[in-house]
């Protein structure tokens, strides 16, 4: 297993890369003095604070300022790599919204990055790696810079953690192993920010996306699209216009073709129920067995292999049902209908609680019910 010396300490961690397992036993031979022990607490509490932090520009902040604070220098920055562009980038300082971008090949920043060493420089403008153009574009003058690689849990440089302009003297040994133990932390807390960042962006595309979907919808089965120009056309137009915000249930006559689907969806997409379900159940096409089941639902072991399934009224709850070819239901369902209706609350089959539902009903059917209603086969009170 890997161990990392910190402050001199040797603290075993995860290795999530390869599943190794984990001790987390710290030898007491190898427990630092206080001074250290103080140092390794400071760490330890900006490590909590960063991992706390989900906004990526506010977490760089964070850890610039901490880093600052915990080396008693002037400024910190952490430089992340984009191998897309071969490219370092960071904020150009605490609070600000501009981004610095310079290839990753330049500079000490860029030669941690590439190499994964830690440099350690004392005079910068007598190091050749040191790159003035940033000095240069920012106003600033570097005089001692630390430079350590970031590395995710993988072991895989993610960027370089920069410190500039020790107050007092020049960077020692023992800052170097702090901002390493930083680095470590730090690395962990940018790649969580930087993936919570992705997944808000694509959750706000999707809900855009969605957003846009429910419109083409409906527009499409809008009034406007129900083509015709004749008088009995444009009467039914403004029917639907004038019901489709109603909680009535509504029976929607008319031979086959006629159109009867189109008008049941322009009432409920044009309807304050056109972000919950429209769904559609022709009657004609379910056997009387199994015509009861599928409106209510059923209860697991009503009969041997049968399992728990919900009904089409509760998938329609808070929307729309669409019974097609209502004409063509048996007695028996029309009165198990019309007590949900009544009491706006239904049984599964096999069933003895009460379930409460708030659907609207639309109904189609290409028959005379007054007709059917006179032979008997149709509820008149339905």
């Amino acid at each position: 297993m890997d161990t990392v010396y910190l402050l001199d300490a040797p603290v075993y961690f995860v290795d999530t890369c390869h599943r190794q397992e984990v001790d987390w036993g710290v030898p007491m031979s190898s427990l630092p003095p206080p001074e250290l022990n103080e140092r390794l607490a400071a760490i330890l509490a900006i490590s909590q604070r960063m991992n706390s932090q989900r906004d990526l520009g506010a977490l760089l902040d964070l850890i610039a300022r901490e880093a600052t604070s915990l080396l008693d220098c002037e400024r910190a920055s952490i430089f992340l790599l984009d191998r897309e562009r071969n490219e370092l980038w960071s904020k150009v300082a605490l609070g600000s919204d501009e981004i610095l971008r310079f290839d990753a090949r330049r500079g000490i920043a860029g030669n941690t990055a590439l190499t994964g060493n830690t440099i350690n420089v004392r005079d910068a403008y007598g190091d050749p790696r040191f790159y003035t153009a940033i000095d240069d574009k920012t106003g600033y003058r570097t005089r001692t810079v630390l430079a350590v690689a970031v590395r995710n849990q993988c072991a895989e440089i993610i960027g370089a953690f920069e410190a500039l302009n020790k107050r007092s003297g020049v960077f020692s040994a023992r800052d170097e192993e702090s901002l390493s133990a930083l680095a470590s932390h730090a690395a962990i807390a940018v790649e969580t920010a930087q993936l919570i960042g992705e997944l808000r962006r694509n959750q706000d595309e999707l809900t855009e996306q969605n957003a846009h979907l429910w419109r083409e919808v409906e527009n499409r089965y809008a009034t406007h699209g129900i083509i015709g120009t004749g008088q009995r056309m444009q009467q039914i137009v403004r029917l639907v216009e004038r019901i489709r915000d109603s909680v009535v249930n509504v029976l929607i006559t008319g031979e086959s073709g006629t159109g009867k689907e189109l008008a049941a969806k322009a009432l409920h997409y044009t309807s304050p129920r056109a972000r919950k379900p429209l769904v559609a159940l022709n009657c004609a096409a379910l056997p009387e067995t199994l015509l009861e089941s599928e409106l209510f639902g059923i209860e697991k072991g009503v009969a041997t292999g049968v399992d728990s399934r919900v009904g089409q009224f509760q998938k329609a709850d808070g929307g729309t049902l669409f019974l097609d070819e209502i004409g063509d239901l048996s007695l028996t369902a029309q009165a198990k209908i019309l007590r949900v209706l009544e009491e706006r609350v239904l049984e599964r089959v096999g069933g003895r609680n009460s379930i409460p539902v708030d659907v609207r009903i639309l109904a189609a059917t290409n028959k005379d019910l007054e007709a059917e209603i006179a032979k008997g086969n149709f509820r008149e009170d339905l």
